[in-house]
């Protein structure tokens, strides 16, 4: 049975000779760039005759976002000055922290997951550092690259001749595309091969930097793919002392050498997500096995164990870390079978997080869904949010997941930000009749209904709403509207066999070529394991094919599949829903 114009009903099937058939493939190989897009933002060119160095403003998939203007000294910008090397190393200490505080630095705010240290070494007794390895001076003036986002910054740096001084950043492989220093300084800039940004000046005093940053999209998201290649670009490898002690808890973390890199990591991400707040069991003296046995931590410790396990198996992992978070990122496989630096959060446990410089920013919104397992601990933590001093009232969950932050520009309505962020986790209000809403009149509407919100959800975050227009800042140019169909399917389909979809995205005004859809199988039953089979681009008119391999471990059972168009810049979000 084929369900009308998108959500198709299959009917998946086993035998004996599916159950014979190698590990799941749940991700077609596609060719490259195929299998994510990413949004393209691009600079608004200043006005001619302006002294800027900097350009007038990016559009983003927020809209328009004019550039920040300078502070004097000691304004209300962040102040970043040499320090000593950061490091991360084991603790006992794993109870709850109280209030946390966040200064933002970028527009759009990636927070609570701005780059300030990251760590790629591990040492004989646990302790991560940065090797430093790689460390190059940078070209500042690069064009936008196409799949990257745009984000500007803006600190003051307190400078001394041959001191390195931290750059916040939003991604390791990050540009600056443009900077204007006030009073103008002539600075250098450096990045190492863990992605830690500095920069040196022949100077003594406090300057304003303001700077254009980007970041590949699918850093901050993307689905994952099954790995065709060992592209891993740092190889890491530990010490015998500390290889040994991780090899030994492999059999527990249910991974091993030969394992797929996706599936690792996406293991090892469930394993540190369980993590919860609290006294850590009696020391064995086994350091390693007890900070990952026990379960007990919050983000500091969920990210320096999981980065030492992932680099077991010879997977690049940095040890990431700002003023009130640590995360990690991860070399993971991409639908296309190639590696790419992935940010990872695995939950924290803080009471309260404040962020402060939140006026007039906006809040950076991912384009594909978080792709990894949310286990209850790591979906059911809350706090409170606070921005600039004014509690929000909404709740935050993961420890890093800041949702309802309406002082943000930009940002979705508490009720739409809970939801959204929610997907996967169980805690989704999707299906449930909103206040005003009239009821589906029979249980097959309901279903449909539930299906597409519960897919929406899913697939891709909902954008935010246009900004409002302010004197300085023009009214958002509204998006084109997008429909998405899918084609029917076979109404049967064998466990392990491949699966052909089609269909075709129609949008009003701009072309629907080379924009990513995912296809999702979802149980209706259990909606929260909805399994991703991947990802294809629209052809220049829109139209889209593929065939699927079905995941061959999956229940006999009737499934929905759905497509999925996250919307960018230019375009609505769509789905094939009814």
């Amino acid at each position: 049975m084929v369900a009308a114009v998108a959500v198709a009903s299959l009917g998946v099937l086993a035998s004996w000779a599916a159950a014979q058939r190698p590990a799941p493939i749940l991700h077609e190989y596609l060719p490259p760039l195929a299998g994510s897009v990413g949004r393209s933002d691009h600079v608004v060119a200043s006005k001619t005759g302006g002294t800027e160095a900097l350009p007038e403003a990016i559009e983003t998939a927020l809209g328009r976002i004019a550039r920040p203007k300078a502070e004097p000294a000691g304004g209300a910008v962040p102040l970043y000055q040499a320090r000593p090397p950061a490091f991360a190393g084991p603790d006992r200490r794993t109870g709850g922290d109280l209030d946390l505080h966040y200064q933002m630095v970028f527009d759009p705010e990636v927070a609570p997951f701005k780059r300030e240290s990251s760590l790629d070494r591990v040492g004989v007794d646990l302790r991560m550092s940065a090797s430093g390895t790689g460390n190059v001076q940078q070209v500042v003036g690069q064009p936008a690259r196409p799949g990257h986002e745009l984000f500007w910054g803006h600190v003051q740096l307190k400078l001394q001749p041959n001191q390195a001084v931290v750059l916040p950043s939003v991604a390791p492989t990050s540009q600056v595309l443009s900077w204007q220093v006030e009073p103008p300084v002539a600075l250098q800039l450096w990045r190492d091969r863990a992605g830690n940004f500095s920069v040196q000046a022949d100077h003594t005093g406090v300057v304003d930097l303001r700077f254009l940053m980007d970041g590949p999209t699918d850093y901050f998201a993307a689905p994952l793919g099954v790995a065709t290649a060992r592209d891993d670009p740092e190889n890491p490898v530990l010490s015998p002392e500390v290889a040994a002690m991780a090899t030994a808890l492999w059999p527990t973390l249910g991974v091993h050498a030969q394992l797929e890199r996706g599936a690792a990591i996406g293991r090892l991400v469930e394993w540190f997500r369980s993590f919860e707040p609290g006294e850590p069991p009696p020391a064995t003296g086994a350091a390693l096995s007890d900070l990952v046995l026990s379960k007990k931590g919050v983000c500091r410790h969920r990210a320096l164990g999981f980065v030492i396990m992932v680099q077991s198996l010879g997977i690049s992992a940095h040890f990431v870390s700002n003023d009130a978070h640590a995360f990690a990122e991860v070399w993971a496989p991409a639908v296309s079978g190639r590696g790419a630096w992935q940010r990872v959060d695995l939950g924290g446990g803080a009471d309260s997080l404040e962020l402060h410089g939140a006026q007039g920013k906006h809040l950076h919104q991912p384009l594909h869904a978080d792709p990894f397992p949310k286990p209850d601990a790591y979906a059911n933590a809350t706090g409170r949010v606070v921005v600039d001093g004014a509690p929000l009232g909404q709740t935050w969950a993961g420890a890093g997941q800041v949702k309802g932050a309406s002082g943000l520009q930009g940002a979705q309505s508490p009720s739409a930000a809970v939801g959204a962020a929610s997907a996967g986790a169980g805690q989704s209000n999707a299906g449930h009749p909103k206040a005003g809403h009239q009821q589906p009149q029979s249980e097959q509407e309901a279903r449909r209904t539930w299906l597409q919100q519960r897919a929406q959800a899913l697939a891709a975050p909902v954008q935010p709403p246009g900004i409002q227009p302010t004197a300085d800042k023009p009214a958002q140019v509204a998006k084109a509207r997008c429909r998405l169909r899918l084609s029917a399917v076979a109404a049967m389909a064998w466990l392990g066999d491949p699966l052909a979809l089609a269909g075709h995205l129609d949008c009003d005004g701009p072309a629907a070529g080379s924009l990513a859809i995912e296809l999702w199988l979802i149980d209706p039953a259990m909606p929260s394991q909805a399994m991703l089979l991947g990802v294809v681009a629209t052809a220049a008119h829109g139209a889209f094919a593929a065939t699927f391999s079905l995941p061959a471990d999956a229940a006999p059972h009737v499934y929905d599949i759905v497509a999925r168009f996250g919307g960018d810049h230019l375009r609505a979000p769509a789905d094939s829903g009814p």
